[in-house]
């Protein structure tokens, strides 16, 4: 509210005008009984303001010319003052239709001013956003960065040092999947942030397929190298869901990632795939300490981490968001029963289910 709504008591809106015309009214009995000696034709400003600044000028000028004929009607007909009062009258209308003139300019200004300080709180506070994501992003690069390239170079100089340290086929062999695990991750890492960016720009789009979910699942379980020592357990029917094979596979790795990062060495984690005539319906459940409530509805936003994350940057469940988005699906996460964290996506796309195969084993990788 302005200073001069605070003033007048009001703020804009037909309760103004409706205050305006009463005002004009009362002032205008006044003025008739309390007769020719006393005029109350300044008091026909405030209720000319009011109109002005609540209704607009077509609103001032029409409470202008009420206070003008206020004016004229509150004194005695007594043939010669006829025209003097009927020239007042006029007078105090081209008056107050000059105050209309300047209230309506002041409020366009202010309006105008209020509309440009929103413009540039707006791009200051984007501006400001955009140096706080850039400054999360250098510095959850930089640290994620250190572990793969630091591994790069540790494997690097020891392999120059092979024959002094007289290392065997096996340690070599070693060395070389050591360097090769850091390079995927650094790659990985490149390519979310490269995924991250295409999504913001509208450059991805789904490439539908019959997809065995269920399938994807159990290889990413074998193969994953951060679910060492978590014991996974894969169930659901085999079946052909027509969505983007590459996408799925993203959702299932950076669920099954996010879960290893988020719980103790040692603990279970469960995947369901459901499908239903709509689609497929993918849970991935753990036994750690869970998602506190105050970040589920932003985890999946970029850069956002628990308090418990060992490693990452924050961009896999963004991703995870997006992906399901571009489906016409959804993501979200609840509390596990007994425990947990819950995370749920759903896939919208034809089903085509085939023949079960059998129970997926518990194993831990």
């Amino acid at each position: 509210m302005t200073p001069l709504e605070r003033f007048i008591g009001v703020a804009p809106g037909p309760l103004g005008i409706g205050l305006s015309i009463a005002f004009v009214i009362v002032v205008g009995i006044i003025d008739h009984l309390t007769g020719p000696g006393v005029s109350l034709a300044p008091f026909y400003l405030m209720p000319v303001v009011l109109a002005t600044w609540t209704g607009g000028r077509a609103w001032g000028l029409g409470l202008a010319g009420m206070a003008a004929l206020a004016t004229r009607l509150a004194d005695p007909v007594d043939g010669y003052s006829v025209l003097v009062h009927s020239w007042n009258a006029i007078v105090w209308f081209v008056v107050l239709a000059a105050v209309v003139w300047l209230v309506d300019a002041l409020e366009a200004t202010v309006f105008n001013q209020r509309r440009r300080l929103a413009r540039e709180t707006e791009v200051a506070e984007d501006l400001r956003y955009q140096n706080d994501m850039k400054n999360t992003l250098l510095h959850a690069v930089s640290h994620d960065l250190k572990g793969p390239l630091a591994g790069v170079l540790g494997a690097m100089q020891t392999i120059r040092r092979a024959e002094k340290l007289h290392l065997t086929d096996k340690e070599m062999e070693d060395l070389y999947g050591v360097i090769e695990q850091a390079g995927a991750k650094a790659a990985r890492l490149v390519e979310d942030l490269l995924d991250l960016d295409r999504l913001d720009r509208g450059q991805i789009e789904p490439q539908r397929e019959p997809t065995d979910v269920e399938s994807i699942a159990d290889r990413l379980a074998a193969e994953l190298p951060t679910l060492a020592g978590h014991p996974v357990r894969v169930d659901g029917a085999r079946m052909l869901v027509s969505v983007d094979a590459t996408m799925t596979e993203r959702i299932v790795e950076n669920l099954l990632n996010n879960a290893a990062r988020h719980t103790p060495p040692g603990t279970p984690i469960h995947v369901e795939v459901a499908g239903g005539p709509r689609g497929v319906v993918l849970v991935v459940e753990d036994e750690g300490p869970g998602v506190p409530d105050d970040i589920k509805a932003t985890i999946f936003e970029p850069f956002q981490q628990g308090e418990n994350a060992r490693g990452g940057v924050g961009i896999g469940l963004s991703l995870v968001g997006r992906f399901a988005e571009l489906h016409g699906g959804s993501a979200h996460v609840e509390d596990r029963d007994g425990g947990g964290a819950r995370f749920v996506v759903r896939l919208p796309g034809d089903v085509v289910t085939t023949p079960s195969a059998a129970p997926a084993d518990l194993q831990a990788v």
